[in-house]
This record gives C-alpha cells, sequence and structure tokens, in this order.
C-alpha cells in the first residue's frame, strides 16, 4: 500500500504527463467541452492507469480552462 506522499507524487506526476505536446490539445478540447469520456480517452493515451483516473478527471473538469492558480478564494 503506498502511503499518501507517494500518491500526492504519483498524481503530480500523471498532471504533468497530461502536458506533453502529443496529449495537452486532446486534454485542453475535452475540458473546454466538458466532455468526460473524451478527457478519459487523452488520460488513456498518456498511459494513466485506471486507477487515477477517478482522482485527474474530476479534477480536471472541475478546475475548467479559465481557472487561474493560484487560486484566489
Amino acid at each position: 500500500m503506498k502511503t499518501l506522499k507517494e500518491r500526492i507524487a504519483d498524481v503530480s506526476r500523471y498532471l504533468q504527463s497530461l502536458m506533453t505536446p502529443s496529449v495537452f490539445p486532446e486534454v485542453q478540447d475535452a475540458v473546454e467541452r466538458k466532455d468526460k469520456n473524451l478527457l478519459i480517452k487523452a488520460c488513456r493515451k498518456a498511459k494513466i492507469p485506471e486507477i487515477y483516473l477517478g482522482i485527474l478527471v474530476p479534477l480536471l473538469l472541475d478546475i475548467g480552462p479559465d481557472v487561474k492558480w493560484p487560486f484566489n478564494y
């Protein structure tokens, strides 16, 4: 069983893998459309394990393309 620290590192690594030029346009399109299936397809293309799709997909669809970082609450 992985520790919380290891799981956070994995999520971070998989998020960064979605930034590669071969996948990012698909991710951006899916998020703009709020298309879960298209986003899952892009994640699978980036070879993200199924176990992390349940974390990454809702996260990316929730924040959307217009959210700026850091958040201003």
